[in-house]
């Protein structure tokens, strides 16, 4: 199989009214959305450096049919709030015969409700990508890749792809530093997910 592949990645809408939204703080600044995808871009940095990547952001543009004809595969996911446009996104590219590879805490939390994309990409993405290109590259068209257990080492963790994002969009650019969290807010799964104390 050929090494090229091009992979539109597609960070779905948030709820309407949810917390993650800063509408009206956006408003005055003139900026689109509060914050880049940070989990896609860091995706797409450990993703083969001659493999196109494009980036829609759809709280803040819309998805165009010629980017998803571009695309070989699809990648998104997320966040709960954005579990509905996540899913419309996986029907999307089912009907249009396109791979859907799935990622993020949603999907950790909850594999079984996206049991129709072709991929799932359960755990940090440090520990797993390795495995899914080379599943990828030997033609596999779907699987379930799950990080063993422990946590990854964040210092190891590749500069994400902020040549990806379109800056102006956005209220800030985070810059990560650490996962996990020394919280215990009952709405949050992040220390289920990666741990009480954070590295």
């Amino acid at each position: 199989m050929t090494d090229s592949c091009k992979v539109l990645m597609i960070f779905p809408l948030f709820n309407a009214g949810s917390f993650w939204n800063y509408k009206e703080a956006c408003d005055l600044t003139g900026a689109r959305y509060p914050a880049a995808p940070l989990g896609l871009i860091t995706v797409a940095a450990l993703l083969p450096k001659e493999w196109d990547v494009r980036l829609v952001n759809r709280n803040t543009e819309d998805l165009s049919d010629e980017d998803f004809r571009w695309a070989d595969m699809v990648m998104t996911g997320g966040m709960l709030p954005q579990r509905n446009d996540t899913q419309h996104i996986i029907d999307l590219c089912r009907a249009s015969n396109k791979p859907v590879v799935v990622g993020g805490p949603d999907v950790t939390s909850s594999p079984a409700l996206y049991g129709n994309a072709n991929f799932q990409v359960l755990g940090e993405a440090e520990e797993i990508m390795g495995d899914f290109i080379a599943a990828w590259r030997r033609g596999a068209r779907e699987g379930t890749f799950q990080a063993p257990m422990g946590k990854t080492d964040v210092t190891k963790s590749p500069l994400p792809r902020f040549d990806l994002l379109k800056l102006d969009q956005y209220l800030h650019v985070g810059v990560q530093f650490s996962r996990g969290c020394p919280f215990s807010c009952e709405f949050c799964d992040i220390i289920e997910l990666y741990g009480r104390v954070p590295r």
